[in-house]
């Protein structure tokens, strides 16, 4: 009934705990857990190993034999997906409810309109950085329009379980994103509703081996997702271009705000040059008193930190 897709390297830390949260699922249904070890230079894939032969009705390891990425390699597992059902779970976080995958798949049973469901998660912030990671869950149905123009990843990769009806292979640009999981949702969200439910099923960890979150690599994201929503809004033949022009203009806005600071004279005009032009394009009736106060954070910014101490 259901394929686990749990993509694996350098893990060695939080894997045996990972494999102990899914074997220990109680459903009336058969599940297999997919595991793809993506050549670690740890102990990752001997961990791995002992639980395989632990339970071979269960668990069906890839060894991979060079190393495909994070996506190469989720791309990889999902083409051995054979089930009605797929739930994800990446070797660093784990399910809390050994009744996760029972609760999920009766839902998605009885609601044949909805094309996935996810759920709250705890989150293991290992790092201490007490920084909001997903966006708060204000309703209960989440459509195409909210994945498009969220700023954050909505959905926790752990507490998601969808339909089998992604395309398979995955689409080339599932590949040009640093992470898949905002295409992902994408792809799902073209296919029907997404619940959310509310209650913890799993458990997300925030830690050092995780995505750099400096503002190099921010940057790095953000032109990829660039990028990759551009290709989505072709391969959706346009349909949902209206959401995707909002998105693409809060892309510009941020580009041309967040991208010129630490930078001064001519390396900024240059920045303003190239920002400029893209938030233009998708500013369907020109702001004036926005684009003014732009203008002033660019290039006059002691005019609002004078009129903030007159105040």
């Amino acid at each position: 009934m259901v394929d686990i897709m749990m993509p694996v390297y350098n893990q060695e830390r939080f894997i045996a705990q990972t494999i102990e949260s899914i074997i220990s699922q109680k459903t009336t249904f058969r599940y297999r857990l997919l595991i793809g070890e993506d050549c670690s230079k740890d102990s990752s894939r001997s961990i791995i190993k002992k639980y395989a032969a632990l339970y071979p009705e269960k668990i069906f390891p890839i060894y991979n034999e060079v190393n495909l990425g994070s996506n190469g390699n989720s791309s990889n597992i999902y083409l051995s997906v054979t089930a009605k059902y797929i739930a994800l779970c990446e070797g660093d976080d784990f399910w809390v409810d050994d009744h996760k995958l029972q609760k999920q798949v009766d839902f998605m049973e009885g609601h044949p309109d909805f094309s996935a469901c996810f759920s709250n998660v705890e989150i293991v912030d290992e790092l201490n950085t007490n920084l909001p990671i997903f966006p708060p869950f204000t309703k209960e149905v989440y459509e195409i329009q909210d994945f498009i123009n969220s700023e954050m990843n909505i959905v926790p990769t752990p507490s998601l379980l969808f339909r089998n009806v992604l395309p398979r292979p995955l689409p080339h640009f599932y590949n040009i994103a640093l992470g898949g999981d905002m295409i992902t949702q994408l792809l799902l969200a073209d296919k029907g509703k997404l619940k959310f439910m509310d209650e913890k099923l799993a458990a997300y960890r925030n830690h050092s081996g995780g995505m750099s979150k400096s503002k190099e690599n921010l940057e790095k994201s953000e032109m990829a997702l660039k990028k990759a929503y551009m290709e989505l809004n072709t391969y959706f033949d346009f349909r949902y271009d209206k959401f995707f022009r909002q998105r693409f203009l809060s892309m510009a806005k941020k580009n041309l705000i967040y991208v010129s600071k630490g930078k001064k004279g001519i390396e900024k005009l240059k920045h303003y040059f190239r920002a400029m032009p893209e938030y233009m394009k998708y500013s369907d009736k020109i702001n004036f008193k926005e684009l003014g106060y732009y203008h002033i954070v660019l290039f006059a910014p002691f005019l609002l930190r004078k009129k903030q101490s007159t105040q």
